[in-house]
């Protein structure tokens, strides 16, 4: 036999719990994750390869924790290794294939500046001059090289 009961809806039988409105299952699913959250801050280190900070760096332990990152398909994320100076470059493709890119990383001093690469010096007896190409030029298709006109004063006729 069902009734409508004032306190959630529609029940069978006269012994039934109300059905939880949105509300009150949200607060069970809070209730239950509070009771969850010791259990698993009680298991080891190795089951949590990462970590988190609030700068938004991905702390990793180690190649294996990084290798044991899951990255979503379609995205590259950036894994920080807490034990080495290592970064490791996580990516996913759209079918979900993972590839990873580890950089070693290291820190410069001002005392010790890199030194900067010379630009290669360039062999200037390797080229020739406009007059030269033109003179070249003519010879080979058999007409005179040209000579700059003088600009001659006109007169004009009044």
């Amino acid at each position: 036999m069902a009734y409508y009961s004032p306190y959630g809806g529609y029940q069978t039988g006269y012994y039934g719990q109300p059905v939880p409105d949105q509300l009150a299952q949200l607060r069970q699913n809070q209730m239950q994750q509070a009771m969850m959250q010791p259990q698993m801050q009680a298991q080891p280190a190795q089951m949590q390869p990462q970590q988190v900070d609030n700068s938004g760096i991905i702390w990793v332990q180690g190649e294996a924790g990084a290798k044991a990152y899951l990255v979503a398909p379609g995205n590259t994320v950036q894994l920080w290794d807490s034990e080495n100076q290592v970064i490791y470059l996580k990516s996913a493709d759209m079918s979900g294939m993972p590839s990873m890119r580890i950089l070693d990383y290291t820190e410069r001093n001002a005392a010790h500046p890199q030194k900067q690469q010379a630009a290669p010096q360039i062999d200037l007896s390797q080229y020739i001059t406009r007059d030269e190409l033109d003179t070249i030029l003519a010879e080979r298709l058999k007409r005179p090289a040209k000579t700059p006109k003088q600009k001659e004063d006109t007169v004009e006729n009044g």
